[in-house]
C-alpha cells in the first residue's frame, strides 16, 4: 500500500500542478571547514522544492525532493591524509496524502512525524531516525530523515487525540547522506577503539541522556586494525531487518488538555536505527574475525507535558525504555533504561530563551565491560540551553544552543548568525565547538569543531 501511494502520489501531484501554483523551495550553497579532520574542507549544493495541493477542503497532498552534490577534500585516518571525493544524491523528503474527517484523520506515506515537547532532546521522538551531519550543522528539525508511514488519528473530543503510527519497513540513522563513510561526523571511520559504550540511540536522540554510554552504537574500524601484531582483522557485515510483515514499527500516542495542561502518553516499539556489534563464531587462527551489525528491537512507553505560567513556558518529558540494549565488549546486552527531562522558555520581545536539565539511568541484565570496571547500571545528566535573538524586524537573527555533560567535563555549543539580504536571500554563517574529550556523545566528536558559509536562495 505504501509503496503503491510512493509510485502513485508523485503522478497524482503532476497531474493536478497544472491548476495549482508553482513549486516553491531554495537553492543553497553552503562551504564548511572542520580544521581538526585533517583540515576538511567541502562544498555542498542542494535544490528542494516542495509541492502542496488541496483538491478538496479535506484532502492535502505534499511531495518535496531535493538533488545534494558535494565536492571535498576530506580528512582520512587509513593512510593518514585527505582525499579528494565528491558525491550526489536525489531524495524524497516528503511524498504524503492526509485525509481529514470530522472526528478522525489519516495520513500515510514517505513523511515525517514529531512526538516529545521539549527542545532539540526530545526521549520519546522515535518513529524517525536522524541525519548526524545536519544535527549538528542545523538541528534536530532538519535531521529527522522520512520513513513510509501510515499515522490514523480519532478526535475523540475537542480535548482529546489517539493516534496509531504503523511504519512497515525499516531505514536506519545516517552519519551523513553524502558519501557517508567519508564523512567528518562518521565516527565508525576514525581512529576510535574498536567498539565505544554508546551513541546515538534507538531513537536518534543524539544529546542528552545518549551522551553517557547508554546509546548503543558500534564503532568499527577495519582499516585500523587490519596487520595490527596484537589485533586480527576483522569481516563486518551489516544486517539491517529486511522487508517483512513480522518486521514492522508501530506505536500509538494519546493526548489531551486539560485546563491549561496539554499532556500525553505514549507506546512504541521499534528497530535499533544505529546498529549494535556483535563478534560471530571463533575463526581459525589468522583469519578475519566475523562481526555482525545488527538492529534489535527495543520497547518504549513516554509521557510528555506543556503548560503556560504567565510569560513562562514548563515542558517535561519522560521515556522509559522497557526492552533496550546496549553494546557489550562486541556482544548485545539486554537491559532497560529510562530518560526524564524537564525545561522552562520564555519569550520577551526579540528574544527567546529555553532551559533543559535531562537525567538518565539505564540497567543492565549482565555487566558490562567499561573503562572503570565491570558495571550493571549507570546514571548521568545532561544541560541544555538555547537562545534565539531577532534584529531589525527579523531580517537578521541569531541562534545559539549548547549542551554540557557533568560527567565528563564535556560540551557542545553552535552559533548561527542569520542576515536576511533580500526578501528570497540570506546568508548565514556559523560555528560549532566541541569540548572536552570521553566516551560521551559529545567526547566521541571532539576532533569534529567546524565553521561554515551558507547562501540560500528562496523560490
Amino acid at each position: 500500500m505504501i509503496r503503491l501511494l510512493l509510485i502513485s502520489l508523485p503522478l497524482l501531484l503532476f497531474a493536478a500542478s497544472a491548476a495549482a501554483q508553482a513549486p516553491t523551495g531554495d537553492v543553497t550553497v553552503m562551504a564548511d571547514y572542520l580544521p581538526n579532520r585533517n583540515r576538511t574542507s567541502e562544498l555542498r549544493a542542494r535544490v528542494f522544492a516542495e509541492q502542496v495541493l488541496d483538491p478538496t477542503p479535506r484532502t492535502f497532498f505534499t511531495l518535496s525532493a531535493f538533488a545534494e552534490g558535494l565536492l571535498a577534500r576530506r580528512g582520512v585516518e587509513q593512510p593518514p591524509g585527505r582525499r579528494d571525493v565528491s558525491a550526489g544524491i536525489v531524495r524524497v523528503q516528503d511524498a504524503s496524502a492526509r485525509y481529514t474527517g470530522d472526528r478522525f484523520e489519516v495520513f500515510a506515506g514517505f513523511t515525517r512525524v514529531v512526538w516529545g515537547r521539549l527542545d532539540e532532546v526530545q526521549p520519546t521522538d522515535v518513529v524517525n531516525p536522524l541525519d548526524v551531519s545536519r544535527f549538528f550543522f542545523e538541528g534536530r528539525g532538519e535531521a529527522r530523515l522520512p520513513v513510509a508511514l501510515v499515522r490514523g488519528r480519532a478526535f475523540l473530543s475537542e480535548g482529546a487525540t489517539i493516534e496509531g503510527v504503523y511504519v512497515p519497513f525499516f531505514r536506519r540513522g545516517q552519519f551523513d547522506q553524502l558519501d557517508e563513510p567519508t564523512s567528518p561526523f562518521n565516527i565508525e571511520s576514525g581512529s576510535k577503539p574498536l567498539v565505544a559504550s554508546g551513541f546515538l540511540g534507538h531513537h536518534s536522540r543524539l544529546l542528552g541522556s545518549g551522551e553517557g554510554g547508554s546509546r548503543t552504537m558500534a564503532v568499527l574500524n577495519p582499516s585500523a586494525t587490519i596487520g595490527s601484531p596484537t589485533v586480527p582483522p576483522i569481516a563486518i557485515e551489516r544486517r539491517e531487518p529486511p522487508a517483512a510483515f513480522g518486521n514492522a514499527q508501530g506505536g500509538a500516542r494519546f493526548s489531551a488538555t486539560t485546563g491549561r495542561l496539554d499532556w500525553s502518553v505514549s507506546a512504541y516499539r521499534g528497530f535499533e536505527p544505529f546498529g549494535i556489534a556483535a563478534a560471530g563464531a571463533i575463526p581459525p587462527q589468522g583469519a578475519a574475525v566475523p562481526i555482525d551489525v545488527v538492529h534489535p528491537r527495543f520497547t518504549m512507553l513516554g509521557g510528555d507535558f506543556e503548560t503556560v505560567r504567565g510569560p513562562w513556558g514548563l515542558r517535561g518529558e519522560i521515556a522509559a525504555f522497557v526492552a533496550d540494549n546496549f553494546q557489550g565488549a562486541l556482544r548485545i546486552v539486554e537491559g532497560s533504561s529510562i530518560d526524564a527531562g524537564i525545561g522552562v522558555d520564555r519569550r520577551a520581545g526579540d528574544y527567546r530563551i529555553s532551559a533543559s536539565v535531562l537525567a538518565h539511568r539505564e540497567s543492565y541484565d549482565e555487566p558490562i565491560e567499561r573503562e572503570d570496571g565491570l558495571k550493571r547500571a549507570r546514571s548521568e545528566m545532561s544541560l541544555i540551553l538555547a537562545a534565539d535573538r531577532s534584529f531589525a524586524a527579523e531580517r537578521y537573527q541569531l541562534r545559539t544552543f549548547g549542551v554540557y555533560n557533568p560527567s565528563e567535563s564535556s560540551a557542545f555549543l553552535r552559533g548561527i548568525a542569520t542576515a536576511k539580504l533580500r526578501d528570497n536571500f540570506s546568508l548565514e554563517g556559523s560555528a560549532g565547538w566541541f569540548a572536552g574529550d570521553g566516551g560521551a556523545v559529545i567526547g566521541r566528536f571532539s576532533d569534529s569543531d567546524f565553521f561554515y558559509v551558507r547562501v540560500k536562495y528562496y523560490f
